[in-house]
């Protein structure tokens, strides 16, 4: 399952951005995998997209994270398959 993954920063005073980087600098991402990893270039948090078996998965790869960031992870798909699903709705509503 893909998701994307959005963050800011909780704490943006000097002691808590030492403190992400340290741990940043020994952490080994995972169980979910990263696909794509990106800082907002005005340095106010990032983005990613993230391949994961399970939510589980997810939630135990930004776990460790969650005291100094704020999360918005979403479910994604492909848009072929997103517009697919959405044809296939509409075709049920208008058949009603």
């Amino acid at each position: 399952m893909l998701f994307l993954a959005t963050w800011e920063y909780i704490d943006n005073s000097e002691a808590g951005r030492k403190r992400t980087l340290q741990l940043f600098s020994k952490w080994q991402p995972g169980p979910a995998q990263f696909q794509a990893f990106y800082g907002f270039a005005d340095g106010s948090g990032g983005a990613a997209l993230i391949e994961a078996a399970s939510a589980a998965d997810l939630a135990k790869t930004s776990a460790p994270w969650t005291l100094f960031l704020r999360f918005t992870q979403r479910a994604i798909v492909p848009i072929r398959e997103g517009a697919e699903i959405d044809a296939a709705a509409a075709a049920w509503r208008d058949a009603q």
